[in-house]
């Protein structure tokens, strides 16, 4: 039997793109699209997801009514079962029926729809670094943070598709507000955009105390270099820079993220006990310091029972895996 006959599509949807890839059994991508998001109403991104599922199917040499199913890997948060999208911040989006905006356009397709992470920890598990490990916690941190789950063999969604929220797990009582309305969350801290937000911040409160004292303000200023002078122009990739440079509030911002993340993680595998952990995502793979932080505060929070068993390493599928995930999962679901 030739890979395409048993070939799957899968789709990674964001706040901006949407990529589509024809997807074999065993996870090779045989061909693919991708084209930004013209519109965030839920009727034209239908339309552009079938679009792109159509023209990765004809880069791979593979008509679009062969396929047999499709998947959906969604950056939010999706309803197990129903393929409602109950949240989608990237695209401004709550209580969205995009599976049946997508049976609409595609009614004789199997689909599936999942959150991005779950999709993503499915891909390494099957095709990845997460290859034979049925027990498996993948941890991604970039604009969010968040992880997907593998027990027993098999995908962890939860009862509502809501398994490996990490964003908002509460690390700080009354702190920091997040995007999500509440206090203290882990994504308020240890999320790109977030890093940024507090450090820009500290920058606004040093400079306040600065002016009433009459001196100049002493932290950031390298910094405020790598962003030229301009602290709206703050990112992570600036902070682990001037980190690496001396800055002190850079090296601070970026530690106390890291720890915070690395003690939330260490929780969640002393509640799961998972074999393999795999850490990555845009901030981890851009921020070496951050990265090893993470792991020594995952190591130090560990009961001994939890570290035991647990091997920590890297996904292996970077950007391939939500999208390659999100076909297996259909392909999985046709089984049932």
């Amino acid at each position: 039997m030739r890979a395409r006959d048993e070939a799957c599509v899968g789709v990674d949807l964001s706040g901006t793109n949407v990529r589509a890839a024809v997807v074999d059994a065993a996870g090779h991508v045989l061909g693919q699209e991708r084209h930004r998001l013209l519109s965030k109403e839920p009727p034209q991104v239908a339309e552009a997801i079938v679009r792109a599922a159509k023209t990765a199917c004809g880069a791979a040499g593979l008509p679009f009514g062969e396929v047999r199913a499709l998947g959906v890997g969604v950056a939010g948060q999706v309803e197990k079962g129903t393929g409602l999208v109950a949240s989608a911040p990237g695209l401004g989006w709550k209580d969205v029926p995009l599976q049946k905006l997508l049976q609409a356009r595609a009614s004789k397709l199997p689909m599936t729809l999942a959150c991005d992470l779950a999709a993503a920890a499915w891909a390494e598990r099957v095709a990845g670094a997460g290859k034979g490990a049925d027990d498996l916690l993948v941890v991604l941190v970039g604009s969010t943070v968040g992880a997907g789950l593998v027990v027993s063999g098999k995908l962890h969604e939860g009862a509502s598709g809501a398994a490996g929220d990490l964003a908002h797990v509460k690390v700080h009582p009354n702190g920091r507000i997040c995007a999500c309305g509440q206090r203290g969350c882990l994504d308020a801290y240890a999320s790109a955009p977030s890093l940024a937000a507090w450090a820009r911040d500290d920058l606004r409160i040093a400079a306040a105390a600065a002016r009433a004292s009459g001196k100049q303000p002493g932290i950031g200023r390298r910094l405020l270099d790598h962003a030229g002078g301009d602290p709206e122009r703050i990112t992570a990739a600036a902070m682990e820079r001037a980190a690496h440079e001396g800055d002190e509030l850079s090296s601070r911002l970026l530690d106390e993220a890291a720890r915070l993340l690395g003690q939330a993680v260490a929780n969640l595998i002393i509640v799961l006990n998972p074999e393999r952990l795999l850490l990555g995502g845009g901030l981890l793979s851009g921020s070496p310091r951050m990265r090893r932080t993470v792991i020594e505060a995952v190591e130090q929070n560990l009961s001994r029972a939890a570290r035991a068993a647990l091997h920590i390493g890297a996904p292996a599928l970077e950007e391939d895996a939500a999208v390659v995930g999100a076909a297996l999962i259909a392909r999985e679901a046709l089984s049932r």
